[in-house]
């Protein structure tokens, strides 16, 4: 702590203004906080304790006082200075390219609060801000210690790097109830690997944000199975769908990665360091021997059967950084070549067999990406085949060209025409699967001109950026009138419209509740942690959820403390993802 007064978040309702002195009291005086002692642009005095989420319309500045955020989310544009620390359930959130200065301290205490930078890529993150970040006190290091994950256009979420972190939270009974148990990230647990005799005996769950859950009825990951998302918010399922009635044996918690649906195919590297952008991306190569980097998300790829037939595929894809989707073969309704040409895979039948041993990862699957002519021809076989095998489908691959609209003999057509046609089968696609649509290869057709081309890109990204079922699209840009790259080694116009353009996110949603082929509802709810009422000496906590198993008791810095502590105000944190603090007076 600083050498301020210490003053706790006073929650009033629709009140959430951090510079109102009235939001803050003395707990042991019952006193709001002074008249202009917590101003903008200018030096704060005091010890702050937040509690609840709270907005911040200007720069904050702490001379001599500090601010423990443990509970809710401190939304600000940037803090000057001063020590910041990050406990429990706590996130803080900054807007500006430049989110602080003059040596201000920024510590993290939980393995689940994050620091949100919205307008700071990674690779700035890294080269400039990493110092003024600390670990449960310890010097943040990218090897060690932290994370840094993409965070949609240009943005980034900074988090502990821990095997141990327990995002997951499971029980036996509907409604966040019964016993309990801590799922950790990113190891697979099955059977009787999964905690407290909890094997089939799985009925509600509460997931942190920033994170991904898979769960599978057998113990290998197939079978009925389902995909949650806990991207800006809680998730709490609070009885699991039917999908999973007869028992849960396999889960899988992985982080979350958030992404814009702008991606790239192939050879990124020349094209990454042409644009000198410092935004994210997300590519594939038609493989899995890539990886992710600070600026990039590598999404693997099961080119064809021999990615999907050994344990050795499985554990390289369930290895890759940032990964959390598998995409599916390439091509496979093509009998003579492509993937389809392999093994027999461009059956449909023999396709499923393989694409069920995918499901092993954890990951959340896209479909073979076809030709655009098989969309409702092949696709659509190895989805009811799928179906009645019970092998989950998240998203629609396609690929679009335009070979419909003769383009051999039309090199000069209409790039309305053309995007009209697009729009037609982009709408005929989702009608027939009613699931997210992934396109990873399409352009205006190489028979056409590349200004064909420019002006059909320029009409189809804004409107994939406006179609909530469009997740994400890759140009294919290896063609000679359709090529980010002119052969001097410099950006075409179509490049550098594509570079320019400013994507949306991948998925909108706070939560994702897995819609796939085998179920098409979603489930889930957001969830806050309970924001903190006060009175002189005691903390309530308002709670929509009732499970008062306590998890830890610390005080006001993360600390683990005894049960019996005296006259110390302390956070009881609770099972149910719920915070109360205390003072008990001897």
């Amino acid at each position: 702590m600083g050498f301020g007064q210490e003053y706790f978040w006073k929650n009033n309702t629709g009140n959430q203004d951090f510079f109102d002195e009235n939001n803050w009291i003395d707990t042991l005086t019952g006193l709001n906080a002074p008249s202009f002692s917590i101003e903008p642009n200018q030096d704060i005095n005091l010890d702050l304790n937040l509690t609840c989420n709270s907005y911040a319309d200007y720069p904050i500045r702490f001379g001599l006082g500090t601010i423990n955020i443990s509970n809710g989310t401190l939304f600000a544009h940037r803090i000057d200075s001063g020590i910041v620390t990050i406990s429990n359930l706590g996130y803080l959130v900054l807007t500006d390219s430049v989110p602080f200065i003059n040596n201000i301290q920024i510590n993290l205490l939980s393995r689940i609060a994050s620091v949100k930078l919205t307008s700071v890529s990674p690779i700035n993150v890294q080269n400039n801000y990493l110092s003024f970040i600390s670990i449960n006190q310890t010097p943040s290091n990218l090897v060690n210690n932290i994370r840094l994950d993409n965070y949609y256009d240009g943005g980034t979420v900074i988090r502990m790097c821990d095997s141990i972190t327990k995002p997951l939270t499971i029980y036996t009974h509907d409604s966040l109830s019964g016993f309990s148990a801590d799922i950790i990230v990113n190891q697979i647990l099955n059977g009787g690997l999964i905690p407290n005799n909890m094997n089939n005996n799985v009925n509600s769950f509460l997931l942190r944000q920033g994170y991904m859950a898979t769960f599978a009825v057998n113990e290998d990951g197939t079978g009925k199975s389902k995909v949650f998302i806990a991207s800006e918010k809680d998730l709490v399922v609070n009885s699991l769908p039917d999908l999973t009635t007869n028992g849960v044996s396999f889960i899988r918690v992985v982080p979350w990665n958030w992404i814009t649906k702008k991606g790239l195919g192939g050879d990124h590297e020349q094209y990454l360091m042409l644009i000198n952008n410092p935004h994210s991306w997300w590519y594939y190569d038609w493989g899995s021997s890539d990886s992710s980097e600070l600026n990039t998300e590598y999404t693997p790829m099961s080119w064809g059967a021999s990615g999907a037939d050994d344990q050795t595929d499985i554990d390289r894809y369930k290895s890759i950084d940032k990964a959390t989707h598998l995409m599916g073969f390439n091509e496979p309704d093509n009998c003579n070549s492509q993937s389809g040409q392999w093994w027999n895979l461009c059956i449909p039948d023999t396709s499923v067999s393989y694409y069920t041993n995918l499901m092993k990862t954890g990951l959340r699957l896209v479909s073979p990406g076809c030709r655009e002519e098989a969309w409702d021809d092949w696709l659509d076989t190895f989805n009811i085949l799928a179906i009645q095998q019970n092998i989950r489908v998240d998203v629609i691959a396609v690929h679009w060209y335009d070979w419909g609209g003769n383009p051999i003999n039309t090199p000069n057509a209409n790039p309305q025409n053309i995007f009209n046609r697009f729009k037609n089968y982009l709408s005929n696609v989702y009608s027939l699967y009613n699931l997210p649509i992934w396109i990873t290869e399409f352009n205006g057709n190489i028979h056409r001109t590349d200004s064909i081309n420019l002006e059909f890109m320029k009409l189809a990204l804004p409107y994939l950026d406006s179609l909530s079922y469009i997740e994400r699209y890759a140009w294919f840009s290896w063609n000679s009138t359709c090529q980010f790259i002119d052969s001097s080694g410099n950006l075409t116009s179509i490049g550098l419209y594509y570079a320019e353009h400013r994507s949306e996110p991948s998925i909108k949603n706070n939560i994702y509740g897995g819609r796939n082929n085998l179920t098409i509802n979603n489930e889930g709810i957001e969830y806050d942690s309970e924001c903190v009422t006060l009175n002189t000496n005691t903390i309530e906590v308002n709670q929509s959820y009732i499970n008062k198993d306590i998890l830890m008791i610390t005080d006001m810095l993360g600390r683990s403390v005894a049960i019996e502590t005296k006259n110390q105000l302390l956070l009881y944190i609770y099972k149910d993802g719920t915070v109360e603090k205390k003072i008990i007076i001897e």
